[in-house]
């Protein structure tokens, strides 16, 4: 409950550099996880990257800038790469080089160190007064550009 009423307060709010965001699967309407009690599937070294119901401390993270032009404290602006690093494992969300057995194609995302950065893409506006500022509320994908693929759930 706490965790949905923090959500509702920052609603509309800039996101900036240096910030813990939660990242919601609108589709199932659960949050994207890091379990570091549970190693991911493909890559055993690294942690397990989920969905939860309700959230915990391991679905919070810092958004970083991949590149040294921004610091801690700008404004997130849509199409910049960004390191999504975990609050409380401390390792950034990765993409493995591994496939997925059951998906041809697909690739694991997990929790490990790693050069791993993120494209931020609106994909839906809060609200339409500031469109080049990320803001809490604002609904956007997530792609990794060395793989050339956006992040999905199955």
């Amino acid at each position: 409950q706490q965790n949905m009423e923090e959500m509702r307060t920052m609603l509309g709010e800039e996101v900036q550099y240096g910030s813990v965001v939660q990242l919601l699967h609108l589709k199932s309407d659960k949050f994207l996880t890091v379990n570091k009690k549970m190693p991911a599937q493909m890559e055993k070294k690294a942690m397990r990257v989920l969905l939860d119901t309700w959230g915990n401390e391991g679905s919070w993270f810092y958004i970083h800038p991949y590149y040294k032009l921004r610091s801690p404290g700008d404004n997130v602006v849509v199409g910049d790469k960004v390191i999504l690093m975990s609050v409380n494992a401390g390792q950034p969300l990765n993409v493995s080089e591994l496939e997925l057995v059951d998906h041809a194609n697909c690739k694991e995302v997990n929790a490990i160190s790693s050069d791993t950065s993120w494209k931020v893409s609106l994909f839906m506006d809060y609200r339409d007064d500031r469109d080049d500022t990320l803001k809490s509320g604002d609904v956007v994908r997530l792609f990794h550009p060395e793989q050339e693929k956006f992040m999905t759930l199955d």
